[in-house]
Formats: structure tokens, C-alpha cells, sequence
């Protein structure tokens, strides 16, 4: 029991703490337009905090760090993704936080995605590539080492955005604890299973102890919003219905044919340095680039 509930506790902190920071691809690339390069740079170096755990993935089994060849379908993926998440204006992990905040629109977008998955699944498009033996070398030290340097250099050189650094670091330290205790815990892993179990049978039914993770992860995201004034109930126009439901469509293909969103690949995929996690986030943030031109943007993500 004792293990549960300190899982539990781990996905209400990640779940408050991408809340506060704003953890969000589209808004990354947003700040990086701007000339603020920071946000995207921790967000992207989020998942290799996962090497703190190095002994203990050598202990366990550290087989479920995901290592795919590239496949052309991969960054087709990953840039219909990033097209979808720009004009949905949030990706995998924020448009949770922005649920969690009471924007009611980001559940035409799940829903939206849920079929893109399901019509993959049905047509039998999703490639069916097969995972490669990780070996972690001397990667873990180096990246913990590039990861610390980074971190000091950011507190000594750009005090005003360590909170947003920090809160980011922590989000990938708690990420890489959970994924020792339960792989899949992810939110588009949990949306995924459920609804290909419920409308297809072609996955088994998510674990009782993910759905329990993923509300923990959800209530701590309500805390973090309900703590700093930013909930509120959002209701869709009815022009914005079609738009999250097709940006949602866009995730849910690009996703199924990239092998994950962009939780999966930040915090599982790219701490392998899985040429398939490369190339997909490559392509999410090409993508990400060209939603935000294509559907006149000023803004990208929504300021948490």
C-alpha cells in the first residue's frame, strides 16, 4: 500500500507543479519565436532527468525506456501532432492542465483525439516497428553531469527564471521516479488504452492503479490552478467546436503514427535517444511552427 500511495503522491506533484510552470511544447515554442529560449530548452531536457535513477533502472529492468528505428511514418507523425497541438493551442500535457483549469474545450480536443487513434488503429496504418535492447553506456553520467552544469548556470546567469526551470527539472525528476514504478502512466498512454479497449478490443483495459495515477496527476493540477487564481469554467463557442475536435483528430493520428505524444516522447522516447523519438520531436516542432502561421496565432499555448 505504501508504494501506492507514494506514486500517487509523485503524479499530484508533477500534476501541481506543470500547472505553476506552464509545462507546455506549443508555449516552448511560443517563448522561442519571442527570443526566449529557456522554457523550450528545459523542456526538452526534462526526460534525462530520469538518469538519476540510473541504479535502480540496472536493478529493475530499465526495458521499458522505449527504442525504435526511424520509420518515414515517425516525423510524418510527429508534424501532424504539432500541427494539431498549435491549433488546439496546447499539447498532450498541457491540454490536461488546461481541463484541470476548467477550459471544457480541451474535452472536444481528448475526444477528438481518441479517434484519431481509433481510425489509425482500424485502417491498420499505425507502423508496427520493433523496440531495441537500450543499453545505457556512459549516456547516464554524461547527462546528469550536462544537466546540473546547465541547472547551475541558469541559477547563476537567469535568477528571474528559475522558478520556471526548477519547476520543470522537478516535473522530469518526479516523471522519471513514476516510470520505475508504472511505464505507462502517461495521460495520452491511459487515453489511448481506454478507448481502443472500450470502442475496439485491441488493447487491454488500463490498470486501476493508472486511472487512480492519472486522477492524482488531474487533482494536483487543479490545486496548482485553484492556488493561483487561474480557474475558471471556459465553455466552447460553437465555431470553436469544430476546431477542437479536428486539432484533436490531428493529435490522435499524429500520435498513433508517431508512437506517442509529446509526454511520451520528451519523458520516455528522447531519454534513449531513440532515433524515432528524434525525428518525431523534430517534426512536432516544425509542426507546432507551421499550425501556429496556418491558424494566425499571435500567441502559442495559452499562458498558464
Amino acid at each position: 500500500m505504501f508504494p501506492v500511495v507514494i506514486a500517487l503522491t509523485i503524479a499530484a506533484v508533477i500534476g501541481y507543479t506543470a500547472q505553476v510552470t506552464g509545462l507546455c511544447m506549443v508555449r516552448g515554442v511560443s517563448d522561442w519565436i519571442k527570443g526566449r529560449r529557456l522554457r523550450l530548452t528545459a523542456i526538452l531536457m526534462a526526460g534525462f532527468w530520469i538518469y538519476l535513477f540510473t541504479p535502480l533502472m540496472d536493478y529493475q529492468n530499465h526495458s521499458f525506456l522505449a527504442v525504435y528505428p526511424f520509420h518515414w511514418s515517425i516525423p510524418l507523425g510527429g508534424f501532424v501532432f504539432g500541427l494539431g497541438a498549435a491549433i488546439n493551442g496546447a499539447c498532450s500535457i498541457s491540454t490536461a492542465t488546461r481541463l484541470s483549469s476548467g477550459d471544457l474545450r480541451m474535452v472536444l480536443t481528448m475526444l477528438g483525439w481518441l479517434a484519431g487513434w481509433v481510425v489509425l488503429i482500424m485502417a491498420d496504418v499505425e507502423p508496427d516497428l520493433r523496440r531495441t535492447t537500450y543499453q545505457l553506456g556512459l549516456l547516464p553520467w554524461f547527462a546528469v553531469a550536462t544537466l546540473v552544469l546547465a541547472s547551475i548556470l541558469v541559477y547563476w546567469k537567469f535568477r528571474y527564471r528559475w522558478r520556471m526551470w526548477s519547476g520543470i527539472m522537478l516535473v522530469g525528476i518526479s516523471a522519471g521516479c513514476l516510470f520505475l514504478y508504472e511505464p505507462a502512466w502517461s495521460p495520452s498512454d491511459f487515453v489511448r488504452d481506454a478507448g481502443l479497449n472500450l470502442m475496439t478490443g485491441t488493447s487491454p483495459s488500463p490498470s486501476f492503479l493508472r486511472a487512480l495515477i492519472l486522477l492524482s496527476m488531474l487533482l494536483g493540477m487543479t490545486a496548482g490552478a485553484w492556488h493561483f487564481g487561474r480557474f475558471r469554467w471556459v465553455l466552447p463557442a460553437g465555431g470553436e467546436i469544430g476546431k477542437h475536435l479536428g486539432s484533436g483528430l490531428l493529435m490522435g493520428i499524429g500520435s498513433a503514427l508517431a508512437l506517442g505524444g509529446n509526454d511520451f516522447q520528451l519523458l520516455l522516447a528522447l531519454p534513449a535517444l531513440s532515433p524515432a523519438s528524434l525525428s518525431a520531436l523534430a517534426a512536432m516542432l516544425a509542426g507546432i511552427w507551421l499550425g501556429a502561421r496556418l491558424s494566425g496565432h499571435r500567441a502559442l499555448g495559452q499562458e498558464q
